[in-house]
């Protein structure tokens, strides 16, 4: 089980849970699986048993190795199956086919620790079903397309902070069952937030009226909130997503205010926790961040303007931050390519004011943080784009590396990734050149990507 709607602008999907749409979105996913897995089989059928014996061992060669925690040169590898056996050549056999990558680095599959899957960067959940898709078929496929952007990067896995409609959910079981390439998936389905908050359609006329208003989200008080995550425990999600303040894409909200009080948060971490799941908080401004600490969350996303007091709380306490730094500059570029509405970029620029103030105290007050975009504010494609902007305020090369990996793996409740060691499962990547020291390095193409053991095509993922 793992522990994010607005990135310092969270834009999660906090649409209802649509049981009909989400049947639709698997039906359609999963038709998939059954003409890859008869392709396989048939082929399969074909090949001399020695030889499917010898594919499914293989070594990996490079210039170095980050396992997860430290360097290693030269970076020997050697993969069985969806296994990591060793780092010993000789262990692998005289069948086994090999890679030699040359200058480049072999680390773990890097994890985006929030993103949202079924997302785009518009300004409401109304907007989004006028301009984002006509139809489930159409946001489903969509999602598929995001989920391979991603992928190409080189992120083995990814965690969906606010899913919209159960799409979220569906591409994850599609992709766990092999109908569709995609990372591995961690959802959170609808992100939990106040009547009229930052997970609540605002900008909803008032003659306009949803039907099925089933596990939106939305509520209020300890109760209302347990029942919330009650339903989410239902749908089998695998974290539980607040808003715990205003967001910057939301409409008519102050992003730095709070929203949650502290017995709605802690009532939410309580029953999460009896269910082994964990919570992580949207939350900007000190104010709101420390009520989400308070209330005992285990990642704080965003951030936005944190404190020196309220990060002590955090250390003490094992919060870790998810900064999403590019989603804020994106929505700030010149000509405003992803269209945002005059309002939210006014909440914007007021939140760059905060932002790099409180990057700064975290870094010294050494906070834990992993990476985190809130890829669906921009595009997909663009989830890369933090290593480099990390590193410009401060943080080293190789914490960045953990930050995605090791960290990451930990904090989201993963212990068979995120680390090169024998037995946990064969999601590499490599990189060109050393990028300990110079994390830039990991915003270029992968060399190799492997996913359970598979070696994956980039040329052939959807971007």
């Amino acid at each position: 089980m793992a522990h994010s709607f607005d990135p310092l602008a969270c834009r999660c999907p906090h649409g209802r849970f649509d049981d009909d749409i989400f049947a639709r979105a698997t039906a359609l996913l999963d038709r998939r699986a059954f003409l890859a897995g008869l392709g396989a089989a048939a082929t399969a059928a074909l090949w001399p048993r020695a030889a499917r014996a010898d594919e499914g061992v293989t070594v990996l060669r490079a210039a170095r190795l980050f396992d997860g925690t430290a360097m290693r040169s030269p970076g020997v590898l050697v993969l069985r199956g969806e296994r990591i056996v060793s780092f010993n050549a000789g262990d692998a056999g005289s069948g086994a086919t090999t890679i030699d990558l040359g200058d480049a680095t072999l680390m773990p599959g890097l994890i985006d620790a929030h993103t949202h899957v079924a997302n785009s960067a518009v300004a409401s959940y109304y907007l989004v079903r006028e301009r984002s898709a006509d139809s489930v078929a159409e946001a489903a496929i969509e999602s598929i397309r995001n989920a391979q952007a991603m992928l190409a990067n080189g992120f083995t896995t990814v965690r969906d902070v606010g899913g919209g409609n159960g799409i979220d959910l569906a591409m994850r079981n599609a992709i766990a069952k092999g109908a569709v390439t995609g990372p591995r998936i961690l959802a959170s389905g609808p992100a939990l937030s106040i009547t009229g908050g930052h997970g609540d359609a605002n900008d909803l006329p008032p003659y306009v009226h949803v039907d099925s208003e089933i596990e939106s989200g939305v509520s209020f008080g300890p109760y209302g909130f347990r029942q919330k995550v009650r339903e989410h425990v239902k749908r089998h999600v695998d974290l539980i997503k607040i808003t715990a303040t205003g967001g910057v894409l939301s409409y008519g909200d102050a992003f730095d205010v709070p929203q949650f009080n502290l017995d709605e948060v802690q009532a939410v971490v309580d029953e999460a926790r009896k269910f082994g799941l964990h919570v992580a908080a949207h939350a900007h401004g000190d104010p709101g961040i420390r009520i989400a600490v308070e209330g005992g969350v285990h990642t704080v996303e965003h951030g936005t303007g944190v404190g020196e007091a309220t990060l002590l709380a955090m250390k003490q306490r094992g919060t870790v931050l998810v900064p999403t730094i590019w989603a804020l500059d994106s929505i700030l570029q010149p000509g405003n390519p992803n269209r945002i509405q005059p309002n939210s970029l006014e909440k914007a620029y007021q939140a760059a004011k905060l932002r790099d103030a409180g990057m700064q105290r975290a870094l010294a007050a050494g906070a834990k943080i992993v990476y985190g975009t809130d890829a669906g504010v921009f595009p997909h494609r663009e989830n890369m784009k933090d290593f480099s902007l990390l590193q410009t305020m401060g943080m080293r090369p190789l914490d960045l590396m953990r930050s995605a990996t090791s960290h990451a793996a930990d904090t989201i409740g993963t212990n068979d990734r995120g680390r090169l060691a024998p037995g946990m499962l064969a999601d590499v990547v490599a990189f060109g050149g050393d990028p300990s020291t110079n994390a830039g390095l990991l915003e270029k193409p992968p060399a190799l990507i492997v996913l359970n053991g598979k070696k994956i095509d980039r040329t052939a993922l959807a971007r």
